[in-house]
């Protein structure tokens, strides 16, 4: 399909309910996150979580519809308005979750906090990052990835970030970020990427926009 077809705009609210479907689709929680209500909450954690944390919203869409769309976070830009009661929002839905033993949502508690340890090893809150980036695998492979990547990319390199970081995994997107440019920092252990992604191992990885004289040519 020709690249050209495709609009680029600004996100707008409208276009949540759009957005949130293909990250569903895309991480399938009907069927990774029982109950149903859970999968309700991975939805909302993931969708609205990295919206509410970004502060660069692009959308793609064909003939109206939104297809794709990147949410980024740029640490010199203006900082996002996050929201701590988002994240006690997301704690109480999950342990007030009717049909899930309280030994089930103790163990998806405690792979959110693992998860959010170990990366937090790797690279510290703050940093540039893709939040979330999702295009509908119908309209993948004519280039729609890499020219909303640009459009963030344009907006980092204006403001002089110096690298832009995504957190991914080997069994997901991995390969899409290495052939754009990114560059493995490390594997982390993420129990909680064993809910959405069976068998996958948690990457960090990086794209580095101003190199210092020490790193490699």
């Amino acid at each position: 399909m020709n690249i050209s077809k495709y609009n680029i705009r600004e996100y707008r609210d409208s276009d949540y309910p759009t957005c949130e479907k293909l990250v569903s689709d895309a991480w399938q929680f009907d069927e990774n996150f029982k109950p149903k209500k859970l999968a309700d909450i991975a939805r909302l954690m993931y969708t609205k979580g990295s919206l509410i944390n970004a502060n660069f919203y692009r959308v793609a869409e064909l003939a109206g519809k939104v297809v794709g769309f990147i949410f980024g976070l740029n640490e010199n830009g203006i900082p996002p308005k996050k929201s701590l009661l988002f994240g006690i929002e997301i704690l109480l839905r999950i342990l007030f979750v009717i049909g899930m033993p309280y030994k089930e949502k103790s163990r998806l508690l405690k792979a959110i906090t693992t998860h959010v340890e170990n990366r937090l090893k790797l690279a510290k809150p703050g940093r540039s990052e893709i939040m979330l980036f999702v295009v509908d695998p119908a309209h993948q492979g004519a280039g729609l990835g890499k020219r909303l990547f640009s459009e963030f990319l344009d907006e980092c390199k204006e403001t002089e970030v110096e690298s832009i970081i995504v957190e991914t995994n080997t069994k997901g997107a991995s390969t899409f970020y290495e052939g754009i440019g990114f560059e493995l920092m490390d594997y982390f252990d993420s129990p909680l990427h064993e809910y959405a992604t069976k068998n996958g191992r948690a990457v960090m990885c990086q794209y580095r926009l101003l190199r210092h004289n020490s790193d490699p040519i």
